[in-house]
């Protein structure tokens, strides 16, 4: 018996994304995208929000975020100051990474849970708890 791509894999966010328009918001968006369609499909999402509303790090191969430290080990050409490191890939290329702001990386922290909820409203109560914890 053979699976279909979609029956393999699971997204939030979904395909396509604008790949092409690597020069405005898009180009965030996509990386962003891409993050939390790859924890989803990986079932790491729960977990994931959790790490991230305590600006924990949290990766895998392939998908990548980082919140900003002076030297963390993995970033040894990318040492920043404030923001929220996400990249794709592996190993990811310059064009496949972005620096957000706190604020940008909490906004898709918000949509990705509300997507998350259209599929799991058993999750409700776990979700709310965790977005109230979202720094300010």
């Amino acid at each position: 018996m053979s699976e279909s791509f979609d029956e393999l894999n699971k997204f939030l966010f979904g395909l396509p994304y604008n790949y092409e328009n690597k020069d405005n918001f898009n180009n965030q968006d996509w990386i962003i995208k891409t993050y939390f369609d790859r924890m989803y499909n990986d079932q790491h999402f729960l977990e994931v929000i959790n790490y991230m509303v305590q600006k924990i790090e949290f990766s895998t191969d392939g998908a990548y975020c980082h919140f900003a430290c002076e030297y963390d080990g993995f970033l040894d050409d990318m040492i920043f100051e404030e923001g929220v490191f996400f990249a794709i890939g592996y190993p990811p290329e310059k064009e496949d990474e972005i620096v957000v702001s706190e604020a940008t990386c909490y906004h898709y922290v918000r949509l990705a849970c509300e997507k998350y909820l259209k599929l799991h409203p058993e999750d409700t109560d776990k979700i709310n708890e965790l977005l109230a914890k979202i720094p300010t």
